[in-house]
């Protein structure tokens, strides 16, 4: 049986939440939206999306600062990150995506090459920024920016607590491998801050991933989740009293 595409993943997980989706695009024109919709029954998630192309659509559509925008590009964490504020408060949703990148040919410079593409994802608890460098044409830089949005609102719903507290949050870990090959965390970046591992305890897998208990040097216990089909990481801290702590 053949996987289902990520765009129907995402409208599952979306649906099952009770989730709405609004999206703010510049570089991909639209095509986020393109494959959101093209999804059968995908109105009963998604609200809509604002294709935000110029300076002036972005400032009177989101809501983006003039400021924000001369102080550091339409093609930067801090423009992506008001981009997604701004449509899901105007559009009434629960979660957001934008996308400012440059698909080329031109407009790159040395500090901004073409195929920088910022996406940022919204929700009222957490605001998140990832930044690409994708090769390829213009086209090409087109489709993998959307296709890294995707996956990145895939990756969100994956691991999003179903009781409504915070989600995980994705982190940076440093890992080795053991004799029996097992992935063996030793440090974890978390709100700019290094924390090593002292020791590991129980690890579980599911449909997300492995999880990992591990315990810092104050004697804190966290949850590292180690996504199966990636790279990518998240952290949730334990709560103490939980089952976990």
């Amino acid at each position: 049986m053949s996987r289902p595409i990520i765009e129907s993943l995402v409208g599952e997980r979306l649906r099952e939440r009770g989730l709405r989706l609004a999206i703010a695009e510049s570089c991909t024109g639209g095509l986020l939206c393109h494959r959101i919709t093209n999804v059968p029954g995908s109105s009963d998630y998604f609200l809509g999306g604002v294709i935000a192309y110029a300076y002036e659509a972005k400032v009177s559509l989101l809501d983006v600062r003039w400021d924000t925008l001369e102080r550091y590009g339409a093609v930067s964490q801090q423009t992506v990150l008001e981009m997604a504020r701004g449509v899901r408060v105007k559009l009434g949703a629960e979660i957001s995506l934008s996308i400012s990148g440059i698909a080329g040919p031109g407009g790159g410079t040395e500090q901004k090459p073409v195929g920088l593409v910022w996406i940022g994802l919204c929700t009222p608890e957490m605001e998140r920024a990832e930044v690409y460098h994708f090769k390829g044409d213009r086209t090409q830089v087109k489709e993998r920016s959307v296709e890294q949005a995707l996956r990145l609102l895939a990756d969100y719903l994956s691991v999003e607590n179903e009781s409504g507290s915070a989600p995980l949050e994705v982190v940076e870990v440093n890992a080795r491998r053991d004799g029996h090959g097992q992935v063996i965390p030793t440090s974890f970046i978390w709100q700019g801050e290094v924390y090593r591992v002292e020791s590991t305890g129980r690890r579980w897998q599911d449909e997300v991933g492995e999880h990992i208990l591990v315990m810092i040097e104050t004697k804190k216990v966290y949850e590292l989740v180690h996504v199966l089909d990636g790279k990518r990481w998240y952290l949730k801290p334990i709560i103490p009293g939980s089952r976990f702590a």
